[in-house]
């Protein structure tokens, strides 16, 4: 009887075989840490096996790069800006309760805009990138 050459997959075994883990990292916890990870490894349904439950918070979870710390440039333009919007805002208000037309334009608003986005990319680390046109800039 001739057998065909197709690889017969034979449930329970492995295709390839797991790299032993042979790097050792200590970790010192207080007692009260202990329990409460190992609580947190049950409750994901991995034991009390704190290796597996650290290896998946480590390997699941993204880290984000710490925010770049506010320089005193960008934060006299952050003054500056909500001066601005403070002035708009009582601009309107006074003219609603005077019954008077709001003189404070759109145009005026939108000017804000810019100043704004230079203001998070600068908090951003990434300063003098905006460019309103849409345009990239090399």
């Amino acid at each position: 009887m001739k057998t065909n050459n197709k690889k017969v997959f034979k449930a329970g075994q492995k295709s390839q075989p797991k790299p032993k883990r042979t790097s050792l990292v200590s970790l010192r916890l207080t007692e009260e840490e202990k329990k409460v990870w190992e609580a947190s490894s049950e409750e994901a349904g991995l034991g009390n096996n704190l290796s597996k439950f650290i290896r998946y918070c480590v390997e699941n979870r993204r880290i984000t790069p710490p925010a770049p710390a506010i320089n005193s440039d960008t934060y006299a333009e952050l003054g500056r800006i909500g001066n601005n919007i403070n002035q708009i805002a009582y601009a309107i208000n006074r003219a609603i309760k005077m019954g008077e037309p709001v003189t404070t334009s759109l145009e005026e608003i939108e000017a804000l805009k810019p100043l704004l986005q230079e203001v998070k990319l600068q908090l951003l680390g990434m300063p003098n990138q905006y460019n309103p046109s849409g345009e990239s800039s090399k």
